[in-house]
């Protein structure tokens, strides 16, 4: 009687056991899914998920015959934003080529890094007024990012169609680097608007949808020309 009393709590062990490992490899699938959903960022007008981590991976998908980057230090005021247009806008006009042969990269960095910032973070760094940055709406030191398409008619600086959402519906890629993250946090925290940390966590969750980040910007900006893309800076 024992024996077979035994044999019942061996199987019950058994499966038991079996349940806790199936258990926890599904604990484990559905960790590591999260971890992907999290870290990525969803491209404006694509629908579709771009891993955030640093690395060069993005780079090669960069195919189109005419390929180019835009080196961007400064906002003034959406000029660099307009030339992103006018340079897509004559490729398409000029040249009659389809926008799918043309890969345009817009490396933000300097003092331009709050074109990639979002409304939360004009407002609660007052960037408007540290970048000295009017919204022509409010005729105001902006509180609100006046080059993102929710903002851009009000605000007079940029049309919609210049706005970095509109450019990355063309494909446009905007990309800004650790470095410049870092000065920028530097500044903020220097004009007494919160601590170094809280200030980095903050810009690091409030960049604009599909941003990529990358180590920094003179190493990006050489790995591009070794794939091919020209160099242009914006004056």
């Amino acid at each position: 009687m024992a024996d077979k009393h035994n044999a019942r709590d061996t199987a019950s062990g058994r499966r038991g056991f079996i349940g806790r490992i199936i258990a926890g490899a599904a604990g484990l699938v559905a960790a590591g899914s999260t971890t992907r959903v999290l870290g990525a960022a969803t491209t404006a007008g694509t629908g579709h998920s771009r891993s955030t981590a640093p690395g060069d991976d993005w780079m090669k998908e960069l195919t189109a015959p005419h390929r180019t980057v835009l080196d961007i230090t400064a906002l003034k005021n959406g000029k660099p934003l307009v030339q992103g247009k006018n340079f897509l806008d004559g490729w398409r006009d000029a040249f009659k080529t389809p926008e799918h042969d043309v890969n345009l990269v817009m490396g933000i960095h300097g003092e331009a890094a709050p074109f990639l910032l979002n409304d939360a973070l004009w407002q609660r760094y007052t960037i408007g007024q540290l970048y000295e940055v009017t919204d022509g709406g409010t005729k105001a030191p902006a509180l609100r990012n006046v080059f993102i398409s929710a903002h851009a008619a009000a605000a007079g600086l940029v049309t919609p169609e210049q706005s970095i959402e509109s450019l990355q519906q063309r494909g446009v890629r905007f990309i800004i680097c650790m470095n410049t993250i870092a000065n920028t946090t530097k500044k903020l925290a220097a004009a007494g608007l919160g601590s170094p940390d809280e200030i980095h966590a903050a810009i690091m969750a409030g960049l604009l949808p599909g941003v990529i980040t990358v180590p920094a910007i003179n190493v990006a900006l050489a790995q591009l020309q070794e794939h091919g893309v020209k160099y242009e800076k914006v004056e």
